[in-house]
């Protein structure tokens, strides 16, 4: 008896021994997608998807891809380049300033040595600047509060509801927005008596 084997599978085996690896052994009839040669950092869309080729990989864009980038840390300080950028202290001065720790505290040694006047001007606006931060986060927690506490009730981690509608948080929201209020008009005053202790 006789085993049949293939022609394309006869092809195949010469093929791979003329070392001609890549060579097609079938004939194939059909609707094929056209393709086109991208090179490295081409972008085209295809199936309404963007893509392009990074470093010999292709990826596809996305809408996140710039807030990625900045999230990122660079290996060298972009600043100086010189210092590689890899402690903790680099990793909150990237986040903070765009530039390695090194850099920042020889920025503001300068400014020190250079004029005091500078240097306390620019002291002032960083203490405004966290200052008024710190007011934006107290009203998001006072908004977070009232809205809250509009509730009826809670629940107990034993299982119980508890009515705290009856505590006057109206009076308790108003009484912290005035406090904020003060902080907020008495910003610069606040700055300065920090800045003299």
């Amino acid at each position: 008896m006789k085993k049949y084997i293939p022609e394309h599978k006869v092809q195949r085996m010469r093929n791979l021994a003329t070392k001609k690896f890549g060579k097609k052994t079938k004939i194939q009839i059909g609707y094929g997608n056209s393709t086109e040669d991208h090179t490295e950092g081409d972008i085209w869309e295809e199936k309404g998807k963007k893509w392009t080729i990074k470093n010999g990989i292709t990826q596809s864009v996305t809408k996140l891809d710039s807030v990625r980038q900045s999230v990122l840390m660079p290996l060298v300080c972009p600043n100086c380049n010189v210092k590689r950028m890899k402690g903790q202290l680099d990793k909150l001065f990237w986040r903070l300033y765009r530039e390695c720790s090194d850099c920042k505290i020889s920025e503001e040694t300068s400014l020190k040595i250079a004029d005091k006047g500078k240097y306390l001007e620019y002291e002032q606006e960083v203490m405004a600047a966290n200052l008024k931060t710190y007011i934006k986060d107290m009203e998001m927690l006072v908004a977070d509060y009232v809205n809250s506490s509009n509730r009826k009730g809670y629940i107990t981690e034993a299982g119980k509801i508890e009515d705290w509608s009856k505590q006057d948080t109206v009076k308790l929201s108003n009484k912290i927005e005035h406090k904020l209020d003060d902080l907020r008009k008495n910003l610069t005053k606040i700055v300065d008596k920090v800045h003299k202790d």
